[in-house]
């Protein structure tokens, strides 16, 4: 299992993109984990104030996380995610896709597990079959990415804002912005080759 987590503060959420960058401001210290789980045991207060104070108490150093969360860097990183995130369809949070498929909104864990063991029964054939493990997760997404620009498909059709963005994508080629899902800096917890969660959330 591993799953990346993109960051998709919504625009009518004032405190979301704020909370977002404070989060991504801690992992450029090695310490995402810990701050966004006080974020998430502190959604209703996420004020400056607030934010500062549980940089203190996930032992980060204040100085530098104040100077990163409000610098070019985490902003541009958060613009791209929001851009993923709208690529993919994911106009509201949290939206995941396992492996490609779509799964909306705070789900129970059942949900989670019909589409996980139906992804790891294809992996296990897969394996049967001799295709190595760092070739799995491209080979079961392979269903789920169709076209020119490698887009993720829900239900069998591109993802809404991909068909609105096709008819932009001679003036501004949209395999910039989506290309390959390039999500590498994104939070990522677990390890393996046979099922990814791609987690669009924010924490308001």
């Amino acid at each position: 299992m591993r799953v990346y987590v993109v960051q998709n503060p919504l625009s009518f959420h004032a405190r979301a993109f704020p909370a977002s960058a404070a989060a991504y401001a801690a992992l450029l210290q090695g310490k995402y984990d810990e701050y966004a789980n006080i974020l998430w045991e502190n959604m209703g207060a996420l004020e400056d104030a607030d934010l500062e104070k549980y940089a203190k108490d996930a032992g980060l150093d204040v100085e530098k996380w104040k100077k990163d969360k409000d610098s070019e860097e985490v902003t541009g990183w958060l613009k791209s995610n929001q851009a993923i995130a709208a690529a993919l369809g994911a106009s509201g949070t949290p939206a995941f896709f396992i492996n490609g498929e779509f799964l909306s909104g705070a789900q129970d864990f059942e949900k989670f597990k019909v589409i996980i063991d139906k992804q790891i029964e294809k992996a296990n054939k897969l394996v049967e079959k001799k295709v190595p493990a760092e070739a799995l997760h491209t080979v079961l997404t392979a269903t789920a990415v169709q076209g020119k620009y490698r887009r993720f498909v829900i239900e069998g059709k591109p993802a809404p804002a991909v068909q609105a963005a096709e008819a932009e994508a001679e003036k501004e080629p949209f395999s910039k912005t989506v290309a390959e899902l390039a999500i590498g800096d994104s939070p990522r917890k677990g390890h393996g080759d046979e099922v990814v969660i791609t987690e669009c959330s924010e924490f308001q």
